[in-house]
């Protein structure tokens, strides 16, 4: 992972999405990063007796919008110098995941659930498929959750992504917070589908960086997902970081029911980055 300069925060004004807000806005201050608020304009056709097209609001009353947002969560002197807007159209997933591919885009932040109104569900689904195609890592904030500085840190992975580079990038990231690391092997959750792995070498895969604080643990079994939660609750984790091929990570871990499983979750947000991201 390359240094953070630049974090994206996508809004759609919801409660959720302030949250979002906010803890992007204080992930930027401990990283010394720029923040850039984004909001995607969509028209939706809503099914019904006759067909109406949803008007679209101007492009200066969601300024303003944001603009009323931003000086609302004002945190006194410890604010952020300088705060940037941008709006764009289109499809919010498209947009984001081109958002994405943007040199000046390293890190997008997003509520998990949101969305005004009847569309609560879609934009829930919306940050699943952001995090499974973004090319850059991108942070699922679960609604109510609040900014505290992050000192532990889980980085969850199979054998196949827990590799010296990543390591690095995740290590870079928890060094500029200054946080502990916990490596969390992930092994034969399904052992029809899942080859057999390899021992990691953890001194082989730390050893760029001889004072970096870290535990490691492996996790064995089926119910991945619950062991996940178990461990964080108990070694106050406060962001779980995943690494995966594009679209593999969710599908193999929480199979169909990715909606439902990730509610276990509701109270840490989860760092999702590609083995193929651009670096």
């Amino acid at each position: 992972m390359k240094n953070i300069k630049n974090i994206v925060v996508a809004t759609d004004f919801s409660v959720t999405a302030r949250h979002a807000y906010v803890y992007a806005k204080k992930l930027a201050k401990a990283l010394s990063a720029a923040l850039t608020v984004v909001h995607v304009k969509e028209n939706l056709m809503i099914a019904s007796d006759v067909v109406i097209l949803v008007s679209v609001e101007e492009d200066s009353q969601i300024t303003s919008n944001i603009e009323q947002l931003i000086s609302e969560e004002k945190d006194g002197d410890n604010e952020l110098q300088e705060i940037n807007i941008k709006i764009l159209n289109g499809e919010p997933v498209k947009v984001l995941t081109e958002l994405s591919k943007n040199n000046d885009t390293d890190l997008i932040v997003i509520g998990t659930t949101g969305l005004s109104d009847v569309l609560t569900k879609i934009f829930g689904s919306t940050s699943l498929k952001v995090s499974n195609k973004a090319h850059c890592p991108v942070i699922l904030v679960p609604r109510d959750v609040k900014w505290h500085a992050l000192e532990q840190i889980m980085f969850a992975s199979n054998y196949d992504s827990m590799t010296s580079e990543f390591v690095q990038h995740i290590t870079d990231f928890v060094v500029g917070l200054n946080s502990n690391i916990h490596f969390v092997n992930v092994k034969n959750f399904d052992p029809l589908f899942e080859a057999k792995q390899k021992e990691i070498d953890w001194n082989k895969l730390t050893a760029n960086d001889s004072a970096l604080q870290y535990e490691k643990h492996t996790i064995y079994g089926n119910d991945t997902v619950e062991q996940l939660k178990n461990y964080c609750e108990e070694k106050n984790i406060d962001l779980m970081v995943f690494v995966s091929k594009h679209r593999d990570f969710w599908e193999n871990l929480m199979h169909k029911s990715i909606t439902e499983r990730i509610a276990l979750f509701t109270t840490i947000p989860i760092m999702v980055m590609h083995v193929d991201d651009k670096q």
